[in-house]
């Protein structure tokens, strides 16, 4: 990373950040479905828009297959995890959400063992799986986050918690 790249990984940071308080604010506001619906609809128009008019060196792809393979993909991979973790906001505050987010990561290196032949889990990334889902259980249930909820908290929301980071990992796997 360079220092120019910083202002940008900031403001994306500020940007997820933000997202997952929006989102808990909305659960009182609409279904989980319908405003991961919502987000959802209006991005894809978004990307169509860009497609459409700015990137004009590209057709759109034709091929049955590839869009098959990418609904299924977005469908397992972007609507799934983000319904999982708004509703999982109906159980927990956002700011427990975000620290189990943080699993993911670690998730992904686990799928990534067990289903790619080429990516074998050694003795250092073994390491920091350990020491991220640890990190992350002693964060959420010791107190010390200002997160009072973790021990009270429904247990349906870490389920749900524990669906979207798997089916996250999985869809990058």
């Amino acid at each position: 990373m360079t220092a120019q790249a910083l202002p940008y990984i900031s403001f994306l940071g500020f940007l997820f950040g933000s997202t997952l308080v929006a989102s808990r604010f909305s659960v009182g506001q609409f279904q989980p479905t319908t405003y991961i619906g919502l987000r959802l609809s209006m991005a894809g128009l978004g990307h169509i828009a860009f497609y459409t008019f700015v990137n004009r060196r590209y057709k759109w792809p034709t091929d049955r297959r590839l869009w098959f393979h990418a609904s299924v993909l977005g469908i397992l991979g972007t609507a799934v995890p983000m319904t999982s973790i708004v509703t999982a906001l109906q159980y927990l505050s956002s700011g427990l959400a975000a620290i189990f987010i943080t699993t993911s990561p670690a998730i992904t290196v686990l799928l990534a063992h067990f289903f790619l032949p080429d990516e074998h889990l050694n003795r250092r990334k073994a390491l920091g799986v350990a020491l991220a889902l640890s990190g992350t259980i002693v964060l959420a249930f010791s107190g010390e986050s200002g997160l009072a909820d973790a021990g009270e908290a429904n247990p349906l929301g870490y389920l749900l918690m524990l669906i979207a980071m798997t089916m996250g990992g999985a869809a990058a796997v």
